[in-house]
């Protein structure tokens, strides 16, 4: 069976926590609901620069394309899923992780000295 390990002192292990990567059990499923295994993951980590936030944007867009190609609504009586919707919505969580993944860490006050002391 693939490795899968969940441990968030790793960068695996965050790059789960930020994508919700996080079913052992959901390494036997197929497209973009399947887990993805650890060497994927580190594959991931290596083209990101080792930032598990980028890797796991990155892992996200890769699980939207899989949905993309399925690109179907499904309705059984009162039942739906819509697969172009969660396309849309890990792209969606995929660009926000981008954007704080490039946010400083350093918080500026709220409110700055407008007027100095002289």
């Amino acid at each position: 069976m693939p490795a899968f390990t969940y441990d968030l002192a790793t960068e695996i292990g965050k790059t789960r926590l930020y994508s919700g990567d996080t079913d052992p059990a959901g390494l036997t499923r197929s497209g973009g609901d399947r887990t993805r295994t650890d060497e994927e993951i580190e594959t991931l980590l290596n083209a990101s620069g080792g930032d598990a936030r980028l890797a796991a944007a990155a892992l996200l867009e890769g699980k939207a394309a899989e949905f993309a190609t399925q690109a179907l609504f499904v309705q059984q009586g009162s039942l739906s899923q819509d697969l172009r919707e969660r396309s849309r919505q890990l792209r969606d969580i995929a660009s926000t992780l981008r954007a704080v993944a490039g946010l400083p860490a350093w918080n500026p006050p709220a409110t700055p000295d407008v007027f100095p002391e002289a």
